[in-house]
């Protein structure tokens, strides 16, 4: 390396690199960006990386690192990027990383790190990306990450964090994405996080939680993903979810909900994925279900519901999977959703055909042959186009 002593940038990443990483890197004064991500490199992580006072990113994921992240890299004052995830590496998180006051994206995930989130972390003015998800971490959610302004995206996912989501990350206007799924987190969602106007993905599922779903969670216009499913969330599902204009999906199954399905989710129109099964849902399927033009699976299966199931889902041409099982319903099953249903499984008949249902199906078979018709002739007129110009050929 005594040749490289000016060298800003190092990028060996998607190699077939084996062994330790070098500790004669630390000779690299000048450098500013060291890329070895996605190799094959184990052992440790040298704490001589430490003296490269000018590094701004450093990116060594996607190894076979074991062993404890060095106190030293909170030496590295220029850093903008730590990359360390998708490693094997133990022990906890070190608390220095928190005077990384210019650090903008942290990414642990994917390691064996054990112990509580440092509280230093909440130093962290200027970060961005704070990925710690599918470690050991234990202990609670720091309230103090709720100052962190600058957050667009937080990941604490599969970890065993315990505890309530604090009221304070309802504060982080800027968050896009926020995933607290697969811990053990206990206690009510917090009202506050319906303040969170930027936020696109919203995952708190496979936790304790309980309590009812805040309307408050209504006010998120941006909202693409709503995930609260296995909790144990009781009371009825918010009309106001209704109000979610560009949710794509839709995810509430395994809670303890009760109570009737609010026609006003019929207003989701693009609505991909949605799922309400395994709850204790009452009444009868709203027939403004069968405005989700955009739906792919419909998921209402081992509820409570009764009544006739609404014809007006056959107007759901995406509709890819629908269950119903598990459920009281009435009647038969209407025939535009014949294919979609098992009869045996919903323990009902297929509907007879009416009058209006033979019309539809001559009027569809009448389309389809009007468009077989006008494509043949558009080739024919490019046949006859072609023999024209070959006799006009000399």
């Amino acid at each position: 390396m005594a040749n490289l002593d000016n060298i800003r940038a190092l990028r060996l990443a998607d190699n077939q690199l084996t062994g330790a990483i070098p500790a004669e890197l630390s000779n690299l004064d000048n450098i500013r960006v060291l890329f070895l991500d996605r190799n094959q490199l184990a052992g440790e992580i040298p704490a001589e990386l430490g003296n490269l006072d000018n590094l701004v990113w450093l990116y060594i994921s996607g190894n076979q690192l074991t062993g404890e992240i060095p106190t030293e890299l909170s030496n590295l004052a220029n850093l903008d990027v730590l990359d360390l995830a998708d490693n094997q590496l133990t022990g906890e998180i070190p608390a220095e990383l928190g005077n990384l006051s210019n650090l903008r994206e942290l990414y642990l995930y994917d390691n064996q790190l054990t112990g509580e989130i440092p509280a230093e972390l909440g130093n962290l003015d200027n970060i961005r990306r704070l990925y710690l998800a599918d470690n050991q971490l234990t202990g609670e959610i720091l309230a103090d990450l709720g100052n962190l302004a600058s957050l667009l995206e937080l990941s604490l996912d599969g970890n065993q964090l315990t505890g309530e989501i604090p009221a304070k990350l309802g504060n982080l206007d800027n968050l896009y994405r926020l995933n607290l799924a697969y811990n053990q987190l206990a206690g009510a969602i917090p009202t506050e996080l319906g303040n969170l106007d930027n936020i696109h993905r919203l995952h708190l599922n496979s936790n304790q939680l309980t309590g009812e779903i805040p309307a408050e969670l209504g006010n998120l216009d941006n909202l693409d993903v709503l995930d609260l499913a296995d909790n144990q969330l009781a009371g009825e599902i918010p009309s106001e979810l209704g109000n979610l204009a560009n949710l794509w999906e839709l995810y509430l199954n395994g809670n303890q909900l009760t109570g009737a399905i609010p026609a006003e989710l019929g207003n989701l129109a693009n609505l991909v994925w949605f799922n309400l099964s395994n709850n204790q849902l009452t009444g009868a399927i709203p027939a403004e279900l069968g405005n989700l033009a955009r739906l792919h699976g419909l998921y209402l299966a081992d509820n409570q519901l009764a009544g006739a199931i609404p014809p007006e889902l056959g107007n759901l041409a995406n509709l890819e999977d629908l269950d119903l099982a598990g459920n009281q319903f009435t009647g038969c099953i209407p025939l535009s959703l014949s294919a979609l249903l098992s009869a045996e499984l919903i323990g009902l008949p297929i509907c007879a055909a009416t009058a209006a249902d033979r019309i539809s199906a001559l009027e569809t078979q009448l389309a389809e042959i009007a468009s077989a018709l006008s494509a043949i002739e558009s080739l024919l007129a490019e046949l006859a186009n072609r023999l024209d110009a070959l006799e006009a050929a000399p």
